[in-house]
């Protein structure tokens, strides 16, 4: 069984399956669509049966949780963190799933996971990076959130590629 995790830009842009795979997404997703101006779009997606909404369970959401942290990708919402959850537990279930978005740090955590994914909008990303936070005025490196102060001198946080840890997607 083929199926298509959709994130919310795949929603807004209306994408459509012709290779009969079916579509899913999460609650969260469906509410950006709402909050977002396509009030009616989520209306018509929740009572069409054309995407099924469904929710990953809480253990493969720690899990991109955790390797979010791991490889420094701060920016990724809640939302994004549940839409790749769903997407690895379909994966680990058996099922031939992708991620159809057009959010760059999904498609990096979603190589990174060993995750399909099918770029909307643009050709996607190039090579998989895991980031370094560091402080550029005493150079501290660690994990920690960009733009918190270093732990070490009070400075702002930056994040730069982790270098020679990059690899083609």
């Amino acid at each position: 069984m083929r199926i298509k995790v959709l994130d919310s830009t795949a929603l807004f842009l209306g994408f459509t399956e012709r290779s009969g795979a079916k579509l899913v997404t999460c609650k969260e997703v469906l509410e950006e669509v709402k909050y977002g101006g396509g009030e009616l779009r989520a209306a018509a997606i929740r009572g069409g049966g054309l995407v099924k909404i469904l929710e990953p369970n809480k253990d493969y959401v720690e899990k991109v949780r955790e390797e979010a942290s791991k490889v420094g990708e701060h920016d990724l919402s809640e939302t994004d963190i549940k839409l790749l959850a769903l997407a690895l537990q379909l994966s680990n279930e058996g099922v031939e799933a992708s991620i159809v978005t057009s959010d760059y740090s999904i498609q990096n955590l979603a190589k990174i996971l060993g995750l399909r994914v099918e770029p909307i909008l643009h050709r996607g990303i190039k090579k998989v990076i895991k980031w370094i936070t560091y402080c550029e005025i005493c150079g501290w490196r660690g994990e920690a959130e960009p733009g918190t102060p270093c732990p070490r001198c009070g400075a702002r946080l930056k994040r730069r590629p982790s270098e020679g840890v990059s690899r083609e997607s």
